[in-house]
């Protein structure tokens, strides 16, 4: 490690990578509602990147065959010789630095710490978390959450901020799991939510279908972890809470279709979908048919 007081590395800040990479983001989480995480994927030249301390707990997950070496806390990481599909995974306050000499694609993964001990902080026996640094490992799931994100963020975030919000609760519980120094046992919590709990959400929801909700904006109601409120919530409704809110909004848009006056592009806008295409799609999966043959049957 330098003895010169390295760059923070900071995702939470719009185009955090330009001060240790030549590009800019192809795509990028800025902009978007999503929180406690951060996704941008990169496409680059060779190129010496500086060493730098991770403000977040990072994932950097290459997507190309590529040659990288790599120094983690001043130690050498080993073999340079990266093929798509394999990951680097380290913990905020990881001190990174790395040489490139080919094109290489990939994409960065930062969870806030604050947001990740929310979450995982509460399903384990453990006050302390630690992650275990990872270079050149493989990991199907952490693959696929990626994979989704980057869907999610090409599709101008179509699935709205619950269903992110799920995958990075996901990916945070499965990088403690996997990666974490100690293996916590899971606090069991049995049951879901008590009926006057289940009425305040699900009202709710309702209330403000029309707009993107976060998980731990519905957790708060009832005072409860994002985490606990998650499975409580499955288990009192039998969906997850973004399929829930995914079929209020269908049954929303169903009573209005039955006015003809309303374009089903303001049907679509009105029950919370930015897309009339996807907004479409979803009712056809749910129905059977799309919002216009719905409608035409009435």
């Amino acid at each position: 490690m330098s003895p010169q007081k390295p760059l923070i590395l900071d995702f939470a800040k719009t185009d955090a990578m330009k001060v240790i990479l030549p590009r800019p983001a192809i795509l990028s989480s800025h902009g978007a509602k999503w929180q406690g995480i951060h996704v941008e994927y990169h496409c680059q030249p060779p190129n010496e990147c500086p060493e730098h301390c991770l403000e977040q707990h990072t994932v950097g997950l290459m997507l190309n065959s590529a040659t990288l070496k790599g120094t983690v806390n001043g130690k050498n990481c080993g073999s340079e010789s990266w093929q798509s599909g394999q990951m680097f995974i380290a913990a905020a306050g990881t001190y990174f630095q790395s040489v490139a000499t080919g094109d290489y694609e990939f994409m960065a993964i930062a969870l806030e710490p604050t947001d990740f001990d929310n979450t995982v902080g509460e399903s384990i026996n453990s006050n302390s978390i630690e992650i275990i640094p990872q270079w050149q490992t493989r990991d199907p799931l952490v693959h696929g959450i990626a994979w989704a994100l980057k869907t999610e963020l090409e599709s101008g975030g179509l699935n709205g901020t619950l269903y992110v919000d799920a995958l990075k609760n996901a990916l945070s519980l499965h990088i403690l799991h996997r990666y974490g120094a100690k293996k916590p046992n899971r606090r069991d919590v049995g049951g879901g939510l008590d009926p006057g709990q289940l009425q305040l959400v699900i009202h709710y929801i309702n209330e403000f279908i029309n707009r993107d909700l976060h998980l731990s904006e519905l957790a708060n109601l009832v005072n409860i972890s994002s985490y606990h409120f998650s499975r409580m919530f499955k288990q009192s409704t039998g969906f997850t809470p973004h399929q829930y809110v995914t079929h209020c909004r269908i049954e929303k848009a169903k009573q209005l279709l039955k006015k003809p006056k309303l374009s089903i592009k303001y049907i679509s806008q009105q029950v919370g979908f930015h897309d009339q295409s996807h907004f479409s799609k979803t009712f056809c999966k749910i129905v059977g048919v799309t919002p216009k043959k719905y409608r035409d049957r009435l």
